[in-house]
């Protein structure tokens, strides 16, 4: 079967973001990125938050094991996903951050004993004492 990797679409956006996007060993069908996406209105990053805990899910209860040389570690899996569905769900909620700012609409703030504003109380330039 092939999937949507395109990201022009809502899925091949939500695979791109859950790293799911080799077509020969994909984690997720369509069909359940589908519905991840109407879980949450259609909303990309929540639906991957959502496809990374489900993996992460999935792949804890999943048993590892050793055969010819070959380790199947499966809770690696989990952590990794776990790990980028935290990731993504603090993209998702935004943060706080501060920066100067330049002011272009005349509001200015001005310290009373270092600024001298009178020759702008003429040009109608409103000032706030900090």
């Amino acid at each position: 079967m092939t999937i949507e990797t395109s990201l022009a679409t809502s899925i091949g956006q939500v695979r791109f973001l859950v790293d799911d996007t080799d077509t020969t060993t994909y984690d997720l069908e369509d069909a359940q990125i589908t519905y991840m996406l109407a879980q949450v209105g259609n909303n990309v990053k929540a639906a991957a938050v959502a496809a990374c805990r489900w993996l992460a899910r999935r792949y804890a209860k999943k048993v590892t094991f050793d055969a010819d040389g070959l380790r199947m570690d499966y809770s690696k899996r989990a952590e990794v996903y776990a790990a980028r569905a935290k990731e993504l769900q603090a993209e998702l909620q935004g943060g706080i951050t501060s920066v100067d700012l330049d002011r272009e609409d005349a509001f200015h703030t001005w310290n009373p004993q270092t600024d001298d504003v009178s020759e702008y109380r003429d040009r109608g330039i409103i000032y706030v004492r900090v």
